[in-house]
């Protein structure tokens, strides 16, 4: 009975034995995708063996993944679209491909003992050309104002030459400054010449940056030069038609009170305009215009002959507008006023001229003072911004006076009005 026993025991293990050793020959255990690592993924590739001006030998690498003992490189050319495959038994091939041109690649790993692979992310990259040789600009040599010149105050023109072997300078960066050396970029040109403004009785320092296409850069020398007060510069002739006040009909006229006791006698009368009242009027205003062309940016001097025997309550004004006067609804000002006569006193502090005779800014010198917001300085000199004109390039030119419970007397009278360039 024992033996009996022992018999199915024995049985049972063999029968155990053979069956653990089926199971351990048909298992199987795929290898694992591989880490790319060398070229980068999306970047260029510098490194490697240049076999000749096309073709260079890079060393493609990535890891040993597991249940891997053998691997299949493949390289795509992305620009005619072919494929090559290299067979390797570790974690790196080397392979001739052309320079200068992309590439994808990816690894295939492999296992003796599976039928399985395992293929990896692809990767892309540039597989760079021969470097393209480019040669930083030549400092800039000065042309004028040479070194330690002396120019006149205004606009100065800086003017230098630039080169480069590889003829690519696209820009120059030119810095001014009153002290040595310039820190303040006064502009930035792509020609061999830029225009500042300056100043009398200062000097001045000044150095040019070269820029090429690829941003290479090159620094000149500092260049100097002192400006001293310009020639006086002779005033152009008069803008001014008919200043001379002669009724040639260049004027336009503009009664801007029209009640019944605003009667007036204005109108040209030997040489002059007169501004008056009939007798008993006590209450008028009236203005005299015409439209000038003037440049903006440019300063022109301005005088006008005015006199008076005597008024009460009368006033005389000048104004540069843009605005049109034949636009304004019964009044013209006081906005934008730049000349402001009066026999009385009130807005403008001390001025009470009962009586005057000549420039009126030598009037004014001698008892009025200019307005707050005038264009003129103290001598009649104005210059125009872009804004202060007309679509057209144009200010309107206007001359009024008036009085209010008052009485002109004899007239006021306006005489040899000019407006001419001097800068």
């Amino acid at each position: 009975m024992k033996k009996l026993n022992y018999l199915f025991i024995t049985l049972f293990l063999m029968t155990t034995v053979l069956s653990c050793g089926e199971d351990s020959e048909t298992e199987d255990f795929p290898p694992a995708k591989a880490t790319l690592s060398f070229p980068e993924n999306n970047k260029d590739c510098y490194e490697g063996a240049i076999v000749s001006d096309t073709q260079s030998e890079v060393t493609f690498r990535w890891n040993t993944p597991a249940n891997t003992d053998s691997f299949t490189l493949k390289i795509t050319n992305l620009d005619s679209e072919t494929t090559q495959s290299v067979t390797s038994k570790v974690a790196e091939a080397k392979v001739t491909i052309l320079r200068a041109t992309p590439y994808s690649w990816s690894v295939i790993s492999r296992s003796s003992s599976s039928s399985k692979t395992s293929e990896s992310d692809t990767w892309k990259f540039y597989n760079a050309g021969p470097p393209e040789e480019n040669h930083v600009p030549n400092p800039a040599t000065v042309v004028s104002p040479g070194a330690d010149t002396k120019v006149n105050e205004g606009t100065v023109s800086l003017n230098w030459t630039g080169s480069d072997l590889d003829n690519d300078i696209v820009s120059y960066e030119v810095y001014l400054d009153n002290s040595n050396p310039p820190t303040t970029l006064a502009g930035t040109s792509t020609s061999n010449k830029l225009d500042v403004a300056v100043t009398k009785d200062l000097t001045y320092f000044w150095q040019v940056i070269s820029i090429d296409a690829i941003g290479n850069k090159s620094t000149s020398e500092v260049f100097s030069f002192t400006v001293e007060e310009g020639a006086p510069v002779e005033p152009s002739a008069n803008l001014v038609e008919d200043g001379e006040m002669n009724d040639t009909g260049k004027w336009n006229y503009r009664q801007l009170w029209t009640a019944a006791d605003n009667n007036v006698e204005h109108g040209f009368a030997d040489g002059e305009f007169k501004f008056k009242g009939e007798d008993g009027t006590k209450f008028s205003n009236a203005i005299l215009w015409q439209e000038i062309a003037v440049e903006a940016g440019k300063t022109y001097k301005f005088s006008l002959k005015a006199r008076s025997e005597g008024t009460v309550n009368s006033w005389l004004e000048v104004y540069f507008e843009k605005n049109s006067v034949a636009d304004a609804d019964g009044d013209y000002g006081p906005e934008g006023m730049d000349v402001f006569i009066k026999s009385f006193g009130g807005d403008v502090e001390g001025c009470g001229n009962e009586a005057f005779n000549g420039n009126i800014f030598d009037v004014i010198k001698n008892g009025c003072a200019l307005p707050d917001g005038t264009q003129f300085d103290a001598d009649g000199n104005i210059t125009f911004s872009a804004a202060d004109l007309t679509a057209n390039g144009t200010v309107f030119l206007a001359i009024k006076a008036g009085n209010y419970d008052g009485d002109f007397g004899t007239g006021i009278f306006v005489d040899d009005v000019e407006l001419k360039e001097v800068k």
